[in-house]
């Protein structure tokens, strides 16, 4: 009776790796889509009504949802520092705060973006924007090929590494 228990809980525990690491993956994407969102209201915001960073944040953390907008509302709540702090500061603590499950090149591009912003003319600020929307579509593409794949391995290996675990305790 104990055995087949001990088997019960490896094969749970082996699935619940194997759902975690799914959930990890699709997280990562769903984090890049919230980023790419804001990325593109912003644009879009500073193409036609070029509005200050204040204004344009605030509307952005209430129009957007997901991290990209947790990001823009926090980032805008920290305004009140911008004279103890410099902009792309407060931008880059605020992404490392919203940007866990990104990968190191995805932050890089996202921090090379707050140097720019309200830094230098509208023209550089929207073609920054659109550089590092095209590089997080392209990375969104990519994951999203990727996904199905993943997800298959993930389940695959984590219930092959339970199975394999029972075989030599049993």
């Amino acid at each position: 009776m104990l055995r087949l228990l001990g088997a019960l809980l490896i094969a749970g525990a082996s699935l619940a790796i194997g759902l975690s690491y799914i959930a990890g993956e699709a997280r990562k994407l769903n984090d890049l889509r919230s980023f790419v969102l804001l990325l593109k209201e912003m644009r879009g915001e500073l193409g036609v009504r070029a509005s200050p960073l204040p204004e344009l944040l605030e509307l952005l953390g209430r129009r957007c949802g997901g991290c990209g907008g947790g990001f823009a509302a926090s980032l805008h709540s920290r305004m009140n520092e911008l004279g103890e702090k410099e902009f792309s500061q407060l931008w880059n603590e605020c992404l490392t705060v919203f940007s866990r499950y990104l990968e190191s090149e995805e932050r890089e591009q996202l921090q090379t973006l707050g140097l720019c912003l309200g830094r230098y003319e509208l023209d550089r600020q929207l073609s920054e924007l659109e550089i590092c929307i095209n590089f997080l579509d392209s990375r969104i593409a990519g994951y999203s090929s990727l996904l199905p794949e993943k997800r298959r391995m993930g389940l695959g290996l984590a219930c092959s590494l339970g199975a394999l675990l029972l075989i030599v305790l049993i």
